[in-house]
């Protein structure tokens, strides 16, 4: 099943593979890759800063490698979802999730864009700790394997964490056989969870980073508000109308209600029905990320914090479908669903690639640098609706393409460049201010 899976990813994906890095993409094949350090200051994933380099150890800067190696990971993730769901339902019940999960479409940030893998990654660790978890290992076993995963998870990406209260909760429902107990996984877990926290607080980047916390509002309301936009668009693609937004959260909340009437009733359901409501609650406690880090409904922007809650997303529609006795209603809802799927992901692709030839065309239309003096570079797009092009690396994108990206000077949105170069602004940590070497250049389309 698995070479099933990855295949199904790359037929899926194989359209976007050959497009260009976007923003911060640059900055990680050549600071990770290229020169082997951390390819962004004040955040702790060293393994996902590994990752960069032995891609760049294999083939090079080529995008086609970095970004396979994405689509490796999706498929690798949809049939540990498909295992997961086979311990706790059944073949049928994975089959459908995991489909259903390789052809979701709101969350491509995590695939296409090459950084997006952190959030694969974390997602990675926690499927395959809560499969590790169902297995027929001895319970001491189990969990140090469990503690074990977290930990490199958590090296890639923070949402890996998620794993202890996931586990925790999964074995509080006492609905898996074999699943360890709560105490000893709160001991693990725990404890590991704690010795990460000091490593990071111990490390270069994490002794004057708070990020974590940067992530969540300053007010209550702020985060609650986070929760019906998280909702819609866990079901929803983004859009710019705020009326068509709010119809969508009306329909969504009466559908819901609607099936959980119908499983409230259905005598077919009665044996699924506490692990249904299981995959609930394991959605919601995944969307945390998403609820602290926001997710926009107007453009598919941070779509990425969506993977690890799509997941359970899709593995809810999968024991519910599965359950259904008609195979005629089965099947076609199934059909349905993908069908809508891929349409959705095909849109998303659409975004990715003109995003894609946007960059080309910047660094294309980029003047050469002074000998003696820099390049003071303004105008240059953010993105394409959530797609990125340039907010960041572009001195990095000049560095792999042959030139100096060191004598770059990346004037911000929104700031006269003129401006810039007589008054001078903070750039990466320095005070640049124009020279009489120095040339100005401002991106048009």
């Amino acid at each position: 099943w698995l070479p099933a899976f990855i295949a199904c990813a790359f037929l899926l994906f194989w359209p976007v593979l050959h497009l260009t890095p976007f923003s911060d993409d640059h900055s990680a094949l050549w600071n990770s890759g290229v020169r082997g350090i951390p390819w962004r200051n004040g955040f702790f994933r060293p393994l996902s800063d590994l990752s960069f380099r032995m891609g760049h150890l294999l083939w090079g800067t080529a995008v086609e490698g970095h970004r396979a190696f994405n689509v490796v990971l999706h498929g690798v993730n949809a049939f540990l979802l498909f295992v997961l769901m086979r311990q706790w339902a059944d073949r049928r019940a994975g089959l459908i999730a995991a489909l259903l999960f390789l052809l979701y479409p709101f969350h491509q940030e995590s695939i296409v864009w090459l950084v997006g893998r952190e959030s694969a990654l974390g997602t990675f660790a926690i499927l395959l700790g809560l499969v590790i978890a169902g297995s027929s290992l001895r319970p001491p076993i189990k969990v140090g394997l469990m503690a074990l995963v977290m930990l490199l998870g958590a090296l890639c990406y923070e949402s890996a964490l998620l794993l202890l209260p996931l586990a925790v909760l999964v074995a509080w429902s006492r609905l898996i056989p074999g699943w360890p107990g709560v105490r000893p996984l709160l001991i693990a877990l725990g404890g590991t969870a704690l010795g990460w926290l000091l490593l990071r607080n111990g490390s270069t980047a994490g002794a004057h980073s708070d990020y974590l916390f940067g992530l969540l509002p300053g007010d209550l309301p702020g985060l609650l508000s986070r929760i019906p936009k998280v909702a819609v668009r866990l079901f929803f693609p983004p859009g710019s109308d705020k009326t068509v937004q709010l119809i969508r959260a009306v329909a969504l909340g009466v559908v819901l209600i609607a099936v959980a009437l119908a499983i409230g009733r259905a005598k077919g359901m009665v044996a699924m029905r506490g692990r249904l409501v299981l995959l609930v609650l394991l959605t919601v406690f995944a969307s945390g990320i998403a609820i602290a880090g926001g997710v926009s409904t107007v453009t598919s922007e941070s779509d990425r914090f969506l993977h690890l809650p799509s997941a359970f997303l899709c593995s809810l529609a999968g024991v519910f479908l599965a359950q259904l006795r008609r195979p005629a209603i089965r099947w076609g809802a199934v059909a349905l669903l993908a069908s809508i799927s891929f349409w959705q992901m095909r849109v998303g692709h659409a975004n990715w690639k003109e995003a894609s030839r946007i960059t080309e065309q910047c660094m294309a239309a980029l003047p050469s640098i002074p000998t003696e003096g820099r390049l003071w570079v303004g105008g240059l797009p953010d993105s394409f609706r959530g797609a990125f092009i340039f907010r960041n690396g572009f001195p990095e994108a000049v560095d792999l393409a042959g030139g100096a990206g060191d004598r770059i000077i990346v004037v911000p949105p929104g700031t006269q460049i003129q401006d810039a170069f007589a008054n001078g602004f903070l750039f990466r940590g320095e005070w640049r201010s124009g020279g009489p070497l120095d040339r100005t250049f401002v991106w048009k389309e």
